[in-house]
């Protein structure tokens, strides 16, 4: 097909030499390509190995792999099978059925690229046509996406290329029926279970009812909206680095970013909550425009946001960062609640007895005291003699609930550890006659006031 070669040659698709992974179903649209790419792949010198991968969907997977397998060894193409349960996987993710059944073509892909060739030296094949450019851009557009998901096929997009995205599948279809050249359907595509199923069936039939030239004329839009995405991008980031300013407690946007066009404004905001909610998924104009707000309020409001995060109003403009684990704030607070000091006897003071205060003796401390909770091998003595005792025995003879045991705040002296507050110390830290300096300890404690 002279328009697909015309249009690898125009786009830089290929180059001499290259390393292919070609993703083959079995259907239309990847056989034409498999058909294409072996035409030429003597005048490319191209290395080609066809990719089939098995959703474990359908009944009738089996045939597709067969069919794949026999066609790519009677045009003397490498081919690999691979399976792969998406349905375990969307349950697993909680992405769609669809959405999973991509993240696992890809990852097989790229497995096998980089077995066979090495990393960074192949590239992907993959079969998109100019109607599955018009039904992504529909598809996201009932979404709610924004410029970015509505331009989001391109010829090239990292190792990726798409040499067919300058047919329509009708003439894919042409294609083969000329050269007599068979396929598998895939049944589930007759169905109109599946979103995209729909708008190729309904959606997009209508438009050619209005235009014959209708799914050209949406990849040309998609198409400039591609150039408008990649504009926007670069003043996003050049804009970022002026106005933004990133940190172990977040991510920090200045006030004066708000004088800026307020697409830009926007567009910083959303990759903000980006980089700290580690995922772009369900970040929507919601999320944007409840951080948006803040920068018109007072310093100290704030607004919850998704994926645990919060946005914070500063003096200077917004903070966002994910929020604080409320487990890791009371433990926190927890060993706070323990105060000590070193100082010499008081000869006239008689030992406390308060569970809440406790001396020890500071010259047979080891090493420095510290405050924390629970580690695997401490212990305590437990009588004169010094007798040794794994703090997780005691605390099941002292009948600690679990749920407790993490939770108690210890004065420890390396695994060695003095005061099990409010309960006992160990007697090796015991204060006698000898004693000179103590370390005094206390457990502030709403129940001992």
């Amino acid at each position: 097909m002279k328009k697909v070669y015309d249009f690898i040659k125009e786009n830089s698709l290929l180059e001499k030499g290259d390393n292919l992974i070609l993703g083959v179903s079995g259907g239309a649209d990847s056989v034409c390509l498999l058909y294409i790419l072996s035409g030429i792949r003597d005048e490319y010198d191209l290395h080609i190995t066809a990719v089939h991968v098995n959703h474990m969907i359908r009944e009738t997977a089996g045939r597709d792999e067969e069919f794949t397998l026999n066609l790519c060894k009677s045009l003397n193409i490498e081919c690999v099978s691979r399976k792969t349960d998406c349905v375990a996987v969307s349950e697993e993710t909680g992405l769609s059925l669809e959405e999973a059944g991509r993240n696992e073509r890809y990852r097989i892909f790229n497995e096998i690229g980089q077995s066979l060739y090495g990393e960074d030296n192949y590239k992907i094949a993959v079969a998109h046509h100019t109607d599955d450019l018009a039904e992504t851009l529909i598809f996201n557009m009932i979404r709610g996406t924004g410029i970015n998901g509505l331009a989001s096929i391109k010829s090239v997009k990292g190792n990726i290329v798409r040499p067919l995205l300058c047919v329509t599948r009708k003439e894919i279809e042409e294609y083969l029926k000329e050269n007599g050249i068979s396929h598998v359907d895939d049944e589930t595509n007759f169905s109109d279970d599946y979103a995209r199923n729909k708008i190729r069936h309904k959606i997009i039939p209508a438009m050619n009812e209005i235009s014959e030239k209708a799914v050209n004329h949406t990849a040309s839009c998609a198409a400039q909206l591609g150039e408008i995405e990649d504009y926007l991008k670069i003043k996003t980031d050049e804009t970022w680095h002026i106005f933004v300013r990133s940190g172990s407690d977040g991510i920090f946007i200045e006030e004066k970013l708000t004088d800026e066009h307020p697409a830009i404004v926007k567009r910083v905001i959303h990759k903000a909550l980006i980089e700290v909610a580690q995922r772009a998924r369900d970040i929507s104009s919601v999320q944007i425009d409840a951080v948006s707000e803040l920068f018109g309020l007072q310093t100290g409001r704030k607004r919850d946001l998704i994926y645990n995060m919060e946005a914070l109003r500063d003096y200077n403009g917004v903070l966002i960062r994910k929020k604080s684990d409320p487990q890791t704030d009371r433990r926190e607070e927890i060993l706070k609640k323990i105060h000590f000091k070193v100082t010499d006897r008081p000869i006239s003071e008689n030992i406390p007895t308060s569970l809440y205060t406790k001396w020890f003796d500071y010259d047979k401390i080891k090493y420095c005291p510290i405050v924390r909770f629970r580690e695997e091998g401490d212990y305590l003595t437990v009588n004169d003699r010094d007798s040794k005792k794994l703090l997780s025995d005691y605390m099941i003879n002292e009948k600690i609930p679990l749920d407790k045991r993490d939770e108690i705040p210890l004065l420890a002296d390396g695994k060695h550890i003095l005061w099990v507050a409010g309960y006992r110390i160990s007697n090796h830290y015991k204060v006698s006659d000898e004693t000179k300096k103590i370390l005094v300890a206390e457990l502030i404690d709403s129940e001992s006031e």
